[in-house]
């Protein structure tokens, strides 16, 4: 089918041209003149397909529409319905294809059906978004069947729409319930702590996984059934989180950037923080600051977070950390965790960024997350095969010892330091939060 024709063949043109013309060279074998009546058939169906063209519904007495539903989040796949209302005053079959943003896969398109007279059909298709950004919809192309059902006539309904593709967000809507679920029925451990805090609420049943220091003897004796102290959770603490927009996140693991699995992190982070009555604010960047937003904990400020972060993407350029840190140390004035994702290389290339974390101490409490690269430590790790392959993992080891080297240096420092795989990141950093409001080491 080519959207810019007016018209495109069906197969049952194909079908009787086809048959048709089969009986040029059996003819022409029998009879020279025997030619002329397979050619005289293809003519009339030619003429036949022309009249189907003249005579088919007019696309201007079909409307089509495409409600869209909210959000679009990378990797969350949706069900987008088309509404096609049929003007014609008699069944038409209809074949719709949309227009979708060139980030997403879509499945079940073209769609066909038969939509009767004066009545509203609903075609579906499967929409899943791949990368986050701004998506583009273009129209809804369509065409119309002649009476014949030689010739597909074609119209397009215009609904072009720009649309939001979200980060995936289906791994918060997976937790949203599971932060206030009872603690026995929770299967995350970091999720069992948030009933955890600093001063007692109330006793409750022990359950595996608690922690043993919170058993209350004078009650487990007297009841003969082990209880829990369960405390409150302090609130109104500042989480502020510091994303790394430079080269070292455009690598890409599992068909993702590095910056992709840490923004992800990040959301799951604020979205907990936001449910236990912390402010939250977020920063991203690169060679400028790209985005900030200054911490608060009003419901709408985890919409204000997407909104600021889902279409910033990694550059290649090095991210100017003094340029961030330096104002963020002026601008937070509580006591706050800072949450920096980035990735770590070796102390030469973490120079800037190293100088001034240790700068934010110890009036703040940074958290380092950096995130590893499979492939490297895979690398560094496989039985070479080749001397090229020996080189190749000597180098990979060496990049892997420097960057622990910084690692363990900013943790002597007092930097809290925490090294992931990006695929993991999200709930490892999570459970680190949360063990960090438990302890109250704001």
């Amino acid at each position: 089918m080519i959207r810019g024709l007016p018209f495109f063949f069906s197969t049952r043109f194909f079908l009787i041209f086809g048959s048709a013309s089969a009986l040029l060279i059996p003819l022409y074998l029998a009879h020279p003149s025997g030619i002329l009546l397979p050619l005289a058939l293809d003519g009339i169906i030619v003429l036949a397909a022309v009249l189907d063209f003249l005579v088919a519904p007019s696309p201007t007495r079909v409307q089509l529409r495409r409600p869209l539903p909210y959000p679009l989040a990378v990797d969350r796949t949706q069900e987008i319905t088309i509404e096609a209302s049929n003007g014609t005053g008699r069944p038409v079959p209809i074949l719709v294809r949309d227009d979708v943003p060139e980030e997403c896969r879509v499945e079940s398109q073209p769609s066909k059906m038969i939509v009767s007279a004066g009545s509203i059909a609903l075609f579906y298709y499967r929409l899943t978004p791949l990368e986050r950004g701004e998506g583009i919809f273009g129209n809804i192309h369509f065409w119309l069947a002649g009476p014949l059902g030689l010739v597909w006539k074609r119209g397009e309904a215009p609904a072009a729409a720009k649309v939001k593709l979200y980060p995936g967000l289906a791994l918060i809507g997976d937790r949203r319930f599971g932060m206030w679920r009872p603690i026995a029925h929770d299967p995350i451990r970091a999720l069992k702590k948030a009933s955890a805090g600093a001063d007692f609420d109330s006793l409750r049943e022990y359950v595996v996984g608690d922690d043993a220091r919170l058993i209350h003897w004078g009650t487990t004796a007297r009841t003969g059934t082990p209880m829990v102290r369960q405390n409150r959770i302090e609130r109104s603490q500042t989480v502020f989180l510091v994303l790394d927009a430079g080269r070292m996140m455009t690598a890409r693991v599992q068909g993702k950037t590095k910056l992709d699995h840490g923004l992800n992190a990040a959301l799951l982070v604020a979205y907990a923080a936001l449910e236990l009555g912390d402010k939250v604010g977020v920063m991203m960047v690169g060679q400028e600051i790209l985005c900030f937003l200054p911490p608060d904990n009003t419901r709408t400020q985890f919409g204000r977070i997407l909104d600021a972060t889902y279409a910033l993407k990694p550059r290649m350029e090095e991210p100017r950390f003094y340029l961030a840190l330096s104002s963020l140390a002026s601008r937070l004035r509580r006591r706050s965790l800072v949450i920096i994702v980035t990735d770590l290389i070796d102390e030469r290339a973490s120079e800037g960024l190293m100088r001034y974390i240790l700068g934010l101490l110890p009036r703040h409490l940074p958290l380092v997350v950096a995130l590893s690269d499979t492939e490297l430590i895979a690398l560094a790790e496989s039985i070479p095969r080749h001397k090229r392959d020996l080189y190749r993992q000597g180098v990979a080891s060496g990049i892997l010892d420097r960057r622990d080297r910084l690692m363990a240096k900013l943790g002597s420092r007092g930097v809290l330091v925490m090294d992931a795989p990006p695929e993991k990141i999200s709930l490892r950093l999570l459970d680190r939060y949360l063990d960090i409001k438990t302890r109250n080491r704001l």
